[in-house]
């Protein structure tokens, strides 16, 4: 089972670019004791952070050095830094082109002008060129309710890049059920939670949309979160997309 979204967290309140520091346990065995496989490391979200805008290349770093010490297991997400469109593209380029990273990473409500600025389109072209997808978190409901109708004219403007949405919990299942139909390429991280609770996308996910929901981890922790993913009345086929198949397919493992 390989958890798709694991944000590494930043040190209680970020109010310098030293707070910022790297997640320093080793991820590679917790994965294993927790019966996971792999992970998908996204940076911290500095939402917070008044150096959000000149931190991204740090930040990025910061995953690189993680996915470093078990590259078998993890997997890295880079920053992008709209100031420095330039500076970004060559970081992230160079990242993904040699191996290191995988794709890239944005947070809901930090761009400058929104998700569908022209200040973020270079980003997507960019993943778009290297095949490479773009995860997108909302961090809460206003954020889902507010960007998303900015990603879907992302979708529309890049057809052929591969789209990861990580939504708030409880976000509405017609709501993701929705853009699943409407987009073929956009693909959403689910906690096992969300499925167990919510019947129509349950049954969504395992009829029609199993190529396009992978699993992640939920706030009780890895192990709950593998308990919980295993209890699910899901068949076979739809079970192995949901837990590996797609996170392999999307990310390289």
């Amino acid at each position: 089972m390989i958890d798709a979204f694991f944000c590494v967290p930043k040190k209680g309140s970020v109010k310098r670019v030293e707070d910022c520091v790297p997640y320093g346990e080793n991820l590679a065995a917790l994965l294993g004791a927790s019966g996971l496989t792999g992970a998908v490391v996204a940076p911290c979200a500095c939402s917070e952070c008044p150096h959000v805008w000149n931190c991204a290349e740090r930040r990025t770093q910061e995953v690189v050095d993680i996915v470093a010490r078990s590259p078998n297991e993890l997997r890295g997400l880079a920053c992008y830094d709209p100031l420095r469109i330039g500076d970004s593209l060559r970081w992230i380029d160079k990242a993904i082109t040699a191996g290191k990273l995988v794709g890239g990473y944005a947070l809901a409500g930090c761009s400058v002008s929104g998700l569908n600025a022209a200040r973020k389109y270079p980003l997507y072209g960019l993943c778009a060129k290297l095949r490479s997808p773009m995860v997108i978190e909302f961090a809460s409901t206003e954020r889902w309710v507010n960007h998303r109708p900015q990603v879907e004219v992302v979708a529309a403007d890049f057809p052929e890049l591969d789209l990861v949405l990580v939504p708030p919990p409880e976000t509405e299942a017609a709501s993701i059920m929705q853009i699943l139909k409407r987009f073929p390429r956009i693909s959403f991280l689910l906690c096992p939670r969300e499925l167990q609770s919510k019947f129509a996308l349950r049954e969504y996910v395992e009829h029609e949309g199993r190529d396009r929901a992978l699993f992640r981890s939920s706030a009780d922790g890895w192990t709950q979160s593998v308990e919980t993913a295993l209890a699910l009345p899901l068949n076979l086929e739809a079970k192995e997309a949901y837990f590996s198949g797609n996170a392999k397919r999307l990310f390289g493992f």
